[in-house]
């Protein structure tokens, strides 16, 4: 069997050959150039991590919050962050598309994912990806972990272009959202006034994504 270590040493093989050292800011709304093929290249990124081999690697464990694990894990907590921000969103809405994403598992072998894909771990410069950030977040599981991030720095026009980039299919893509909407909750009363934008912006999208009609500025 191959080593956690080796395995380890994998991924972080793929990231450099991509990208190799190079250093840029933290990716925003803001400091994207087009969008649209930021999110080809972002895709393209993670349709490629998601093929490396995995024989050895570790899977989600207490340690790692979980990362890569089924969405169905985290039903305790999105039921009591729905409880907490009733008066904010739709939750009754939200724990009914939440029930329906975490029937679906993915059904494939399980794919390395980053766990912590995160903006402020890619890296842009003049408005390009150059690198991400690994951490030791990293483990096999379901691709929708990493995906979430699309609700954050994506519209709905980017996200397809992203989405068909890493070939997600539509279950995928719905627990997806439903990771964004937990880490968009989490964060929705952030200290860091970053993670507190990016968490109602991220809210937003997903309403959009729901065809629901939103009754109040998040802000």
């Amino acid at each position: 069997m191959v080593s956690e270590k080796k395995m380890s040493e994998i991924v972080k093989k793929f990231i450099a050959d991509r990208f190799g050292e190079k250093e840029g800011a933290s990716v925003n709304p803001g400091n994207i150039g087009d969008v649209r093929e930021f999110a080809q290249e972002l895709g393209s990124f993670l349709y490629q991590l998601h093929r490396l081999p995995t024989t050895g690697a570790k899977s989600p464990s207490f340690e790692n919050a979980f990362a890569g694990s089924d969405l169905i894990f985290f039903e305790a907590e999105m039921i009591e962050l729905l409880k907490v921000y009733q008066k904010v969103v739709p939750a009754d809405l939200l724990q009914e598309k939440f029930d329906f994403a975490a029937k679906t598992k993915w059904s494939k072998k399980p794919v390395w994912v980053l766990g912590e894909l995160l903006t402020q771990n890619l890296k842009v410069t003049d408005g390009k990806l150059v690198n991400v950030k690994i951490t030791d977040k990293a483990v096999i599981g379901d691709p929708a972990f990493d995906l979430a991030i699309a609700w954050t720095i994506f519209d709905e026009k980017a996200r397809k272009i992203f989405f068909a980039a890493t070939e997600a299919d539509e279950a995928t893509i719905n627990r997806a959202r439903m990771f964004a909407l937990r880490q968009a909750l989490r964060n929705y009363q952030s200290q860091d006034i970053d993670e507190l934008i990016q968490s109602r912006d991220a809210s937003t999208e997903i309403l959009k994504d729901l065809n629901y009609s939103l009754g109040q500025d998040f802000y």
